[in-house]
């Protein structure tokens, strides 16, 4: 079954390729072909496909496809394919389907939209472009947005039993080495919440203030508050989303507030996409505004009838209902639900 729908799909690859035969041949008169004809088959004539025009469709293809017809084998194997394509444009043009309305209004759409995304590269996207100093000033004006916050990173151990905490806790009180157990208890899939990455058993990355979803303080203010290099004197106990966690940990780094400068790998990336992200908006907004002035656009705002109430009541209700929806999928999240948010670079 995943070899036909594999063959299926490279069909329909083909197809596209190929889909101006549905218009050019397969009715009507025979297929007059030019070059070196290596397939023909009957449909209202004779229909041939020649070498040439194989390997032009195998050089549209994507590189990684066209790999896969470098040798004699993979030349034969595309000619079926194309050959079977053809059939199959053939079957749909006798049954008139280059004159259904739906494929045709899907053709028009896509074209429209084609035309479209080819005339904002060219109004908007080619116009796009940056020097150093732009970056610059960009990273400048925005500088708040990269600041790298108070952190700490700490070895961790939280498994959901207090008994099995507390008898860590004495356990390395007595020298036991700590990333030493955590990977022992990862291995027995007694590890949750921070530090139970199965790759990293123990380590918990970046922990910063207001990371960690309610209910985490007592945990994430006793890691501020620890002297590094020493383990936390008690087991901590926190509820998170109606899950128990017992918390043992040390805490191994800590790092004050920075301002990350701009030639910092990842500043520099996120500096250079949110840059040219604003650019391209205020030359998009910059065309659009020269297209209205151009064609003298009236909107009449005041023929726009206002959402009836009934409907905006129906909308705040399927909000609601989405809310406690996904409410309830929060309360059954178990491991999850002791993850921080997404660190990102920058807000955008």
């Amino acid at each position: 079954m995943k070899s036909q729908m594999s063959r299926l799909a490279r069909l329909m690859l083909i197809g596209i390729v190929a889909v101006c035969v549905m218009f050019n041949g397969c009715g009507g008169s025979a297929t007059a072909a030019e070059g070196t004809v290596i397939a023909e088959f009957e449909w209202e004539g004779k229909q041939q496909i020649t070498l040439e025009e194989m390997m032009q469709e195998i050089a549209e293809l994507p590189e990684y496809k066209q790999r896969k017809y470098k040798d004699k084998s993979g030349l034969e194997e595309y000619m079926t394919l194309m050959a079977e394509s053809r059939l199959i444009l053939c079957l749909a043009k006798d049954r008139k389907l280059d004159e259904d309305e739906e494929i045709l209004k899907k053709v028009r759409d896509h074209l429209h939209k084609l035309m479209v995304d080819k005339i904002t590269e060219t109004e908007v996207d080619e116009k796009l472009v940056l020097t150093e100093e732009d970056y610059r000033l960009y990273y400048e004006s925005n500088k708040e947005d990269y600041i790298d916050t108070e952190n700490v990173e700490l070895t961790c151990i939280a498994v959901s039993d207090e008994e099995r905490a507390a008898e860590v806790l004495e356990q390395l009180k007595g020298g036991r080495d700590m990333v030493e157990l955590a990977t022992e208890l990862s291995d027995r899939d007694e590890l949750v919440g921070p530090g139970s990455d199965a790759q990293n058993p123990g380590q918990t990355g970046k922990i910063r203030r207001g990371a960690f979803p309610e209910g985490t303080e007592p945990f994430v203010d006793a890691a501020f508050e620890a002297a590094i290099g020493e383990i936390h004197d008690s087991v901590i106990k926190i509820t998170v989303r109606g899950k128990n966690y017992f918390i043992v940990f040390r805490k191994d780094k800590h790092f004050e507030e920075r301002q990350k400068t701009f030639d910092e790998d990842d500043v520099r990336r996120s500096v250079e996409r949110s840059a040219e992200r604003k650019k391209k908006k205020e030359l998009m907004a910059q065309w659009l505004a020269e297209l209205r002035d151009r064609a003298k656009v009236n909107i009449h705002s005041d023929l726009i009838p206002d959402l009836p109430p009934e409907e905006e009541e129906a909308e705040e209700e399927k909000v609601n209902e989405e809310d406690t929806a996904e409410s309830e999928e929060n309360r059954q999240e178990s491991d999850e639900s002791m993850a921080p948010e997404e660190e990102s670079t920058s807000p955008e």
